[in-house]
C-alpha cells in the first residue's frame, strides 16, 4: 500500500510541475503583455514613484526578466538626463573659473555607449576636448578638435559644437567664459 500511495503522490507531484510548466508559458505571454501595458507609463515616472510604489517597476509582479528589461531602460535613462545636468555644472563651474571641478563634471558627462546608442553625434569628443582647454593641454585638445571637426558631416549638432570648440581654440589661454562666448562668434 505504501508503494501505491507514493506512487500517486509521486504522480501528483509530476502533474503539479507540468501544471507548473504550462502555467509558466501562460505567465510568460502574460508577461509580455503586461510589459507592454506598464513600461511606456512606467518610465516616463519620477525617480521614487517609479522605484518604490506599484506604479512603477513592482507593478511588473513576478515578472522577472521584463523588470530588469524595464530597470535597465529606467537606469539608462536616468544615467543619459544625468550626463546632461553634470554637462551644465561642469558649463556653470567653468564660467565661474573653476577648471579643476569643471573638468571633473565633464568627465562624468562622457557616454560610454556612445557608438552604440548615438553613432553619428560625436558627443564625447566635444567634452573631452572642452576638458583637455580647461586644463591647457594643448595637445590633447587639438586631437580630440579634429575627431569632433571628422564627424560634423554625421549630424547636425556636431557643428555646433564644432563652432564652440573652433572659440576655445581661438582663445586657448583665455578664460572658459570669454572663450566660449566672445572668441566663439569672433571672425577669424
Amino acid at each position: 500500500m505504501r508503494a501505491s500511495s507514493s506512487t500517486g503522490f509521486l504522480l501528483a507531484v509530476a502533474g503539479g510541475l507540468c501544471l507548473s510548466v504550462s502555467a509558466g508559458a501562460a505567465e510568460t505571454a502574460d508577461c509580455g503583455a503586461k510589459y507592454k501595458e506598464v513600461a511606456p507609463d512606467a518610465i516616463k515616472l519620477p525617480y521614487r514613484e517609479f522605484d518604490q510604489s506599484e506604479a512603477g517597476w513592482r507593478k511588473l509582479g513576478n515578472c522577472f526578466a521584463e523588470a530588469s528589461v524595464l530597470l535597465g531602460r529606467y537606469v539608462r535613462k536616468q544615467e543619459s538626463e544625468l550626463r546632461g545636468v553634470r554637462w551644465h555644472l561642469a558649463q556653470t563651474l567653468a564660467m565661474s573659473g573653476d577648471n579643476e571641478r569643471a573638468a571633473e563634471e565633464a568627465l562624468k558627462s562622457l557616454n560610454p555607449d556612445e557608438a552604440r546608442q548615438h553613432p553619428s553625434f560625436s558627443w564625447n569628443t566635444y567634452a573631452l576636448a572642452t576638458v583637455a582647454f580647461l586644463r591647457k593641454d594643448r595637445a590633447a585638445f587639438d586631437a580630440q578638435y579634429e575627431a569632433h571637426r571628422a564627424a560634423t558631416a554625421k549630424h547636425p549638432e556636431n557643428q555646433i559644437n564644432l563652432d564652440v570648440l573652433t572659440g576655445l581654440a581661438r582663445c586657448f589661454d583665455k578664460p572658459y567664459e570669454e572663450a566660449y562666448g566672445s572668441c566663439r562668434n569672433a571672425r577669424p
